[in-house]
């Protein structure tokens, strides 16, 4: 992941290097991931509200909107790396047998 080339933020490697896994299993198999990239992005969301409810409770709704744009766009990476990582953990099995070390 490099900074200073915001397209290489979405690029995954085409398989695993140590147990040559396929990222890619079929086209469209990441779809299933939109769902739990919109449940991190909800719990992001009611984060961002409970936290200025809380710290300030004057707040205005262009600020709240303004901190969950903010907080969504910063953090869009590492929900698209995750809720992939997560999508492919419910379908193929983790096996100790493989682990380094």
């Amino acid at each position: 992941m490099d900074l200073k080339k915001p397209a290489t933020l979405f690029e995954m490697n085409p398989k695993c290097d140590y147990c040559q896994q396929s990222f890619e299993p079929e086209p469209g198999y990441y779809f299933g991931a939109m769902f739990i990239s919109y449940a991190l992005n909800t719990a992001l969301f009611i984060s961002v509200w409970l936290g200025l409810e809380i710290f300030y409770p004057e707040y205005s709704l262009g600020l709240l909107l303004t901190l969950i744009v903010i907080s969504a766009i910063i953090l869009l990476p590492f929900f698209f790396r995750v809720s992939r990582s997560a999508w492919i953990a419910i379908f193929v099995p983790y096996e100790a047998s493989k682990e380094l070390g």
